[in-house]
């Protein structure tokens, strides 16, 4: 046990040597490798992220309190003097409870003295004093309440208010607190009290979350503060203030301040440290951040930051090419900090460092160093197989936490270097997935190199055409997780080929997480994306929505006139043709002079819906005026001469067929334009006509066809015979 104490201490006591050393290292001349400073880039973003969580505010320092002070103008005599003299004398020897015995005394059988609200504070205080761990806060509060009721109008009340502020603050009631600060304010600020008051406001703000609150009562206790025993605690307050709602530059100066003016101050509030090197470390003063931390390492070796602290100064180090001075560091952690995650993440870093840098720097300069610091060279007895195997080892048991994600992160590392693109981007992969449940800015590192070692693999296969290779990778390497890819518009590619290859759920919901997107074009695009993508998977009340915020979003859109088509195809598979219809008309109203393709596009709907609508008549002369207006195709024709049709116009709908003709329809169509054709002429009874019609049909590839035109020509040669019949007689 002797022994151990005795390496503690030759332990701590070296940690100060390479500390003193180490600030006075001048900055290297060198480039730090660009794994070291990915370690820095890390370690900065860890800092920002414990230092500025969202959990609640430290408990403040403790705030200046000299004490009751005594009126030596008061001259009382007799019994009651004899008491109040026994009863400082034992409150200046620590005897707490013989103090309180002969304060009490005073309050209970002389309550008209002079002396009694002064006997009334000191007793609070003896109490508290006695209990000094927890305290007797209950019987205390009590005493100062009595002595604001009974004795209001002298100066002990003033004080007893905010000691109560004090006392609930301590236990967390911070109504009960502001409201006894407040009360104390409210009788002026002429006095310490006042301004003692306003200062236990501000830090209840603090404790409330109220950062604003808090810091304009700092400010205003900085502006018109008398008593210098107080200025320390609002710079440093104020500063804090301004750290929680980010305004870091304000802060610093502050910070500063606190460091050059008031530096015993300074020095026993750890926070102010911390946050003070971590802005510095965010503005990458690197070697001022180290000086504040290593500060808070040997003031407070045991405090929550401290192996946090040292991880940094390792990695600052390491960033600013000190590999030897850095070794030390992390060799320290683990050494100092054994059951400590920082302690494992010093380890893999310093392997990591140690394979690096091992070319480059004598093997036995490490090891002796290393040893100095944790009496065991064994750490750096380590090669490439056995540093992934720790590695390894380190993911699977702390699968749950920023350790095992930075493993990963390390494998990752490793294997690309190597060369091994497709176990590099597996290890990415599973520590980028892993950063909602750490929330580790390792996890973000990870899918960053992620995204950089899979995005040209997705564009090569994607510039192909080889859709089937994109989504290949893009679910296999990269999860499906469109969130590790740097490029929204890679993202909306990867989405686009999932659409053609018929994956439209899949490519609805990358289509749905573009559509946060900043970037107007990539909107534009998502949003016709994701219309599309529920037109196919036969949503037509969702596509029209999103279509609908699409014309009203861009409204002069660049893809305006396929919004539109698909719109309009929407409303149609909802079944909304009365909505159909009224778009079209106010559409073709707006846009007399629009473009020639979407004129014809939205007359032929238009048209169609009236049919659906058995509108026919109106139906059949929105045909004639697309024809008219336009170039006519063959199923245009074809749908105008069936509208025809079901209002028995057959010669009107015949000249439709045979201008339908005219355009070269495919064989399909010319089947059905024929067919049609007889139809017409057997039902103006020319059947001469109606035979050559069927004629021109001939014998098709679709069996159903074949028989409907045997029994037609059957129908037409019994009815010409019956006509002729007719005749003859």
């Amino acid at each position: 046990m002797f022994m151990n104490m005795v390496l503690s201490v030759c332990r701590e006591a070296l940690s100060v040597l390479i500390v003193l050393y180490v600030v006075a290292t001048p900055a290297a001349s060198t480039a730090a490798h660009p794994v070291l400073l990915a370690h820095l880039d890390q370690s900065v973003q860890f800092l920002k992220a414990v230092s500025m969580s969202d959990s609640g505010e430290p408990p403040a320092p403790p705030l200046p309190d000299e004490g009751p002070q005594v009126n030596e103008d008061q001259h009382v005599h007799g019994i009651v003097d004899l008491a109040w003299q026994e009863g400082r004398l034992a409150y200046h020897k620590g005897l707490w409870l013989e103090a309180k015995r002969f304060f009490e005394k005073i309050v209970v059988d002389y309550p008209e003295s002079p002396l009694a609200p002064a006997a009334l504070a000191f007793a609070a205080e003896s109490l508290l004093r006695e209990h000094d761990v927890g305290g007797d806060r209950t019987e205390a509060i009590q005493l100062y309440k009595r002595l604001l009721r009974d004795y209001s109008a002298t100066s002990y009340a003033k004080r007893a208010a905010w000691r109560l502020g004090d006392l609930y603050r301590e236990q967390g009631w911070l109504q009960e607190a502001q409201f006894y600060y407040e009360q104390a304010i409210a009788q002026g600020r002429d006095s310490f009290d006042g301004d003692r008051a306003l200062l236990g406001l501000a830090y209840t703000f603090m404790a409330m979350r109220k950062w604003s609150d808090a810091e304009h009562a700092f400010s205003a206790l900085r502006k018109g503060m008398t008593h210098e025993l107080l200025a320390p605690h609002a710079a440093i307050g104020l500063a804090h203030a301004l750290f929680r709602q980010q305004r870091l530059t304000e802060a610093q100066v502050l910070y500063e301040l606190g460091y050059r003016r008031w530096p015993t101050f300074f020095r026993r509030d750890p926070l102010a440290i911390q946050r003070d090197a971590v802005i510095h470390a965010m503005g990458h003063r690197h070697r001022a951040a180290r000086e504040l931390l290593l500060l808070l390492y040997n003031l407070y070796p045991r405090h929550e930051f401290a192996p946090v602290a040292l991880l940094y100064v390792a990695d600052s180090l390491s960033g600013d090419a000190h590999p030897l001075q850095a070794a030390f560091f992390y060799a320290a952690v683990p050494s100092l900090y054994p059951a400590s995650p920082y302690g494992t993440a010093a380890a893999m870093r310093l392997a990591s460092l140690y394979l690096e840098q091992k070319d480059q720097v004598d093997n036995d300069r490490w090891k002796l160093a290393v040893a100095a610091m944790t009496h065991d060279d064994s750490l750096l007895e380590i090669n490439e197989e056995t540093y992934v195997a720790m590695l390894r080892e380190i993911a699977a048991r702390d699968a749950n936490n920023a350790v095992g994600v930075e493993a990963l992160v390390h494998l990752g590392s490793y294997y690309e270097k190597s060369n091994d693109g497709p176990r590099a981007l597996f290890h990415y992969k599973e520590a980028a997935q892993r950063a909602g449940s750490t929330g580790s800015p390792w996890a973000r590192r990870a899918g960053e190199r992620l995204s950089a070692l899979l995005a040209p693999w997705l564009e090569g296969a994607i510039n192909g055409q080889n859709d089937f290779l994109a989504i290949s990778l893009f679910h296999r390497y990269g999860g499906g997780a469109e969130s590790f890819l740097s490029s929204p518009m890679l993202v909306l590619r990867i989405a686009e080929a999932h659409r053609r290859l018929g994956f439209a759920t899949e490519a609805g919901r990358l289509y749905q997480q573009l559509t946060k997107a900043q970037d107007l074009h990539l909107l534009e695009l998502a949003l016709v994306g994701l219309g599309k993508s529920y037109l196919d998977q036969e949503d037509p009340q969702a596509a029209r929505k999103v279509l609908e915020r699409y014309r009203f979003q861009f409204q002069a859109g660049r893809y305006e006139s396929e919004v539109l088509h698909l719109l309009v195809t929407a409303m149609r598979r909802q079944g909304d043709l009365e909505g159909a219809m009224r778009l079209c008309r106010q559409w073709l109203q707006h846009h007399p002079q629009g473009q020639e393709e979407d004129r014809s596009y939205m007359l032929r709907q238009l048209a169609e819906v009236l049919g659906e609508l058995n509108r026919l008549d109106e139906s059949a002369k929105v045909y004639e005026i697309a024809i008219k207006q336009g170039q006519p195709s063959t199923d245009l024709f074809i749908a105008f001469a069936e509208t025809l049709s079901r209002l028995n116009r057959h010669e009107q709908a015949i000249a439709a067929y045979q201008a339908a003709l005219d355009r070269q329809p495919d064989h399909r169509q010319r089947e059905w334009i024929h067919l049609r054709t007889a139809l017409h002429w057997n039902a103006l009874k020319h059947y001469d006509r109606a035979t050559v019609a069927l004629a021109e049909v001939g014998e098709t590839d679709d069996p159903l066809v074949n028989r409907f035109v045997d029994s037609l020509k059957n129908t037409v040669r019994t009815a010409r015979r019956l006509q002729m019949a007719k005749e003859d007689s």
